[in-house]
């Protein structure tokens, strides 16, 4: 029923793991499909030596992770898709709980499990008011919920329909930096999300975490602002103002975080883009940054600090 994706560069450390996680879920009705993107390390050789034939390992030359996960997708031998990371791992009733859900919920192609972020001395659970209760499943709004929070899903704990990638298509195989944002975006259009509150899936904070957050590229910067000017043309006028309050902030931030490292014309161009999504106020704070005399964003830190 379930196809697992499992996308895999250099995790050496962790896939064994986030492997054996799947394979000791009290649901058995899956397969696992790891897609070795050109690891360096021992990953491979590791997933290689796991003796079950549920997995399936694919290896492909070095394309990054929309690639790999956009492989595994179209791998799959059934009609659910979960991804899970490859340093990341599940509870054991995942999949069973995202089976009761589908149960509950026949006519929806969506289903996210709730999720806690693993830092060396805290877990940190994912909550807010929007969510379901403890213990509770219930739809959600998916544009509702990242205008004040983080989104609820990620990579590790989600389920989505096949025919949905085939409907709205797949990850964007050249964005390298909020891929994953960008796609829920377009699968959330006219889409509600059944959210399982209970603690399913498991996301490492790591070192290669803080070095995923280097530089923002103008490609993958228009790429997203392209995207979200896409979705805000299709959303209900009651969604609208909740995703423009994302928009707003995130445009901005970024484009305050990284602007110094465009040229001019890639300033112009997001500048452009950026335009069109903002409000009045945050197109004049954009303005603004692009005339300051100094590091707006080391200014933000200090102040923040």
């Amino acid at each position: 029923m379930f196809s697992v994706v499992i996308p895999l560069y250099n995790k050496e450390k962790y896939i064994a793991e986030t492997v054996q996680s799947v394979l000791q879920q009290t649901y058995s009705d899956f397969e696992i499909i790891v897609v070795n993107d050109g690891s360096t390390d021992t990953s491979e050789a590791i997933v290689k030596a796991i003796d079950d034939p549920r997995v399936q390992l694919i290896s492909i030359d070095n394309s990054g992770v929309s690639v790999a996960r956009n492989t595994g997708i179209e791998a799959a031998s059934y009609g659910w898709i979960a991804f899970l990371d490859a340093d990341d791992y599940w509870a054991p009733t995942f999949l069973e709980e995202m089976t009761n859900a589908m149960e509950e919920f026949p006519d929806q192609k969506i289903f996210a499990s709730g999720r806690s972020r693993l830092f060396k001395n805290e877990v940190d659970r994912y909550a807010h008011q929007l969510l379901p209760k403890d213990g509770e499943m219930a739809l959600c709004n998916y544009f509702k919920v990242i205008g004040n929070h983080m989104p609820p899903i990620n990579s590790s704990n989600v389920v989505i329909a096949k025919t949905l990638f085939e409907e709205k298509g797949y990850f964007r195989k050249d964005q390298k930096k909020h891929e994953d944002h960008d796609l829920w975006m377009r699968l959330c259009i006219d889409e509600p999300l059944v959210f399982v509150n209970k603690e399913l899936s498991f996301y490492r904070k790591t070192v290669s975490d803080s070095a995923s957050q280097g530089h923002y590229t103008a490609t993958d910067f228009k790429t997203y602002l392209n995207t979200m000017l896409l979705v805000q043309a299709k959303l209900s006028s009651e969604e609208l103002p909740y995703f423009s309050k994302y928009v707003n902030k995130f445009v901005l931030l970024m484009y305050i975080k990284f602007f110094s490292g465009y040229t001019e014309e890639e300033r112009e161009q997001i500048t452009h883009l950026a335009k069109k999504l903002l409000n009045a106020r945050y197109r004049t704070l954009l303005n603004t940054v692009n005339v300051a005399p100094f590091n707006v964003y080391a200014l933000l830190k200090k102040l923040k600090a």
